[in-house]
């Protein structure tokens, strides 16, 4: 047998067991864990200043919300954060921002406008970007950012896959890209074959060189979201955000950072982990960093309580 002969049974043996591997992971309806594949076409993207951003299916507020905030005459909270304040798994009026703004309703607050900006997979990079587009057409009173541990990560997760939003292709679609694969091949694989799915999973789970941190990719945007906020009157919190994959609720890693850099620039962090001090973990998580609907409820009365006494207490009753 030639060798040509030889190389060309061994690649159409290996094509065959490909696909036998790919029949059985459909039948068995096996799957990645970040969820189901969107075409690059499906999801709105844009960019701000060079930030790649997307849009979610189904936005926590919309641009009536903000023109309707930015008319003026009440009281205005504006949300930045990703999944955990997006409230991935809950309705929008299950999240701790619409629970805040029902509790400060209750307790007598005047007119609040509660806008959720926040996107599942957004670093604090892109959360810059969104307070950026809004420019001088909303002032809010005050500005949550919400703060986990992976905000200073290059990858992000969008359409249930990675991104590397540095990879833009030129007609400025997201590049959903963890292997060195030509574009088109590569977006095409993720479609259509579940195999190549859960590579690109592994490879996103093991390969942590691809993905550094870098304390910068936090402090620059955070900083400057604080100069805005502070120039136009407002004031910045950034909530930050406890694991909740022990027992009970434990301190961000990042907290001390946080808290020199506050301490330095002149804007509020808290540790949301006291707001859930005595409450077992499990009873408010869906995972190691998302709230159920039970979190979202304690998280969003607490946060409630924080406004009327350090903005909104000479207003209540």
């Amino acid at each position: 047998m030639t060798r040509g002969r030889q190389l060309a049974l061994a690649a159409a043996a290996t094509l065959l067991a490909l696909l036998l591997v790919e029949g059985t992971a459909r039948w068995l309806g096996i799957g990645a864990d970040y969820g189901s594949i969107r075409r690059l076409g499906e999801a709105p993207t844009r960019t701000v200043n060079g930030v790649a951003l997307w849009q979610d299916r189904e936005p926590r507020a919309t641009a009536d919300d903000v023109a309707r905030a930015a008319a003026g005459g009440a009281f205005t909270v504006v949300g930045l954060g990703d999944s955990i304040m997006y409230g991935v798994g809950q309705t929008k009026e299950q999240t701790y921002l619409e629970t805040a703004r029902r509790r400060l309703a209750e307790r007598g607050a005047p007119a609040v406008e509660v806008l959720n900006l926040a996107v599942p997979g957004y670093n604090t990079l892109q959360e810059d970007a969104v307070h950026q587009e809004l420019g001088d057409r909303l002032r809010p009173d005050v500005v949550i950012l919400h703060y986990w541990s992976d905000d200073e990560r290059l990858y992000r997760v969008v359409g249930g896959y990675v991104v590397d939003v540095g990879d833009m292709s030129p007609d400025g679609h997201l590049v959903v890209r963890a292997l060195p694969l030509p574009p088109a091949l590569n977006d095409a694989l993720l479609i259509h074959s579940v195999l190549y799915q859960l590579l690109t999973q592994a490879v996103v789970a093991w390969d942590r060189r691809a993905t550094p941190g870098d304390w910068s990719r936090v402090e620059t945007p955070l900083l400057a979201i604080n100069e805005r906020v502070r120039r136009h009157g407002g004031r910045l919190v950034v909530l930050a955000s406890p694991p909740l994959d022990g027992a009970a609720a434990r301190p961000n890693p990042d907290l001390p950072a946080l808290r020199r850099l506050a301490a330095q620039h002149g804007f509020a962090v808290i540790d949301v982990s006291e707001w859930l001090a005595g409450t077992d973990a499990p009873s408010v998580r869906m995972d190691g960093c998302h709230l159920n609907a039970e979190g979202h409820r304690l998280v969003g009365e607490r946060l409630a309580d924080y406004l009327l006494t350090h903005d909104l207490g000479t207003a209540a009753r």
